[in-house]
C-alpha cells in the first residue's frame, strides 16, 4: 500500500516576478490514507473534497473521490478507468485526466468519461494538464518534443509552442486571474507564458537559484505566491510574487 497526504489548506500581459523563494516548513500533516499503487495526481474538486489518481502498475486503473472530515480523510467513491490515470484536473464538475498520450473528461455526475485528444507520436506527449478560468483553454505539455500545446474546450488544437526555455515542461498551471505557468523539470525552472497579439511569449520566473530541482508540480497559494513539489526531494518551495 501507498500513502496519500491531503493539506486542507486573465491572462497577463508582462511577466510576475519572483521576489523571494522560501522551503515551507510551517505545514503539519493532518491525515493520512492508505490507497492502492501508485497515486499519481491529487486535485481539489470542491471544499475539503479531492480526487486521487490510481495505477497498480498492472490493471487497477482508478480514480479515487474523498474528502476530509473532522481532521480525517475519508474514501467517499471510485470512478473506474480503463485507462492509465496520470495528471488530473477539475473544471466545474468534470475531471480532466492525462494518460501520457492522450486526454480525457470524464463528467462527475455519471462518472461517464470521453477522449478529447491524443497524440501516439510519443511516449509522453500529453504528460499534464490545466484548464483555464472560463473552461474555453485546456493547456497541456508535451514532455517528449519540449511543447506547451494549447487545445479549446473540444480538444481542438488552437497553438502549439515551442521554446528553448520550455525543456521538458512537466506541469501547467492556470491561476484564477488566468496567468499561465509550468515547470520545466531538467531545465530546473519554473517559467510564465503571455500572449499579446497572438504571440506567445515564455519568461524563466525561477531556477536553481531559488533552490529549484527538478520542479514537477504546482500550485497557486493565497494569491501571491506559487507553491513548487519536487521530483525526489521531500521540501515545497514556496515563489513569491509581486
Amino acid at each position: 500500500m501507498t500513502t496519500v497526504v491531503c493539506h486542507v489548506a486573465k491572462r497577463v500581459e508582462t511577466p510576475r516576478p519572483i521576489i523571494a523563494a522560501r522551503i515551507v516548513n510551517s505545514y503539519q500533516v493532518m491525515s493520512t490514507s492508505d490507497v492502492p499503487n501508485w497515486p499519481q495526481d491529487v486535485c481539489s474538486t470542491g471544499q475539503r473534497e479531492e480526487a486521487v489518481a490510481v495505477y497498480d502498475g498492472k490493471d487497477r486503473r482508478e480514480i479515487l473521490l474523498v474528502r476530509v472530515k473532522a481532521g480525517k480523510i475519508e474514501h467517499m467513491r471510485t470512478i473506474k478507468c480503463q485507462h492509465f490515470c496520470g495528471g488530473l484536473v477539475h473544471h466545474r464538475g468534470h475531471l480532466y485526466v492525462t494518460t501520457c498520450t492522450s486526454l480525457h473528461v470524464y463528467d462527475m455526475a455519471d462518472d461517464q468519461g470521453r477522449q478529447l485528444y491524443s497524440d501516439e507520436t510519443g511516449k509522453y506527449t500529453v504528460n499534464r494538464c490545466a484548464v483555464s478560468p472560463d473552461g474555453s483553454r485546456i493547456y497541456i505539455t508535451n514532455y517528449t518534443c519540449n511543447q506547451l500545446i494549447t487545445l479549446d474546450k473540444d480538444g481542438t488544437t488552437l497553438s502549439t509552442l515551442t521554446h528553448p526555455e520550455l525543456r521538458c515542461p512537466a506541469t501547467p498551471h492556470v491561476t484564477p486571474q488566468g496567468h499561465v505557468f509550468v515547470t520545466c523539470c531538467r531545465r530546473n525552472t519554473v517559467v510564465q507564458v503571455t500572449e499579446k497579439n497572438n504571440q506567445q511569449t515564455v519568461t524563466t520566473l525561477a531556477g536553481e537559484n531559488n533552490g529549484l530541482t527538478r520542479p514537477c508540480s504546482l500550485c497557486f497559494y493565497s494569491n501571491t505566491s506559487l507553491l513548487v513539489g519536487q521530483w525526489d526531494d521531500d521540501n515545497i518551495v514556496e515563489l513569491k510574487l509581486k
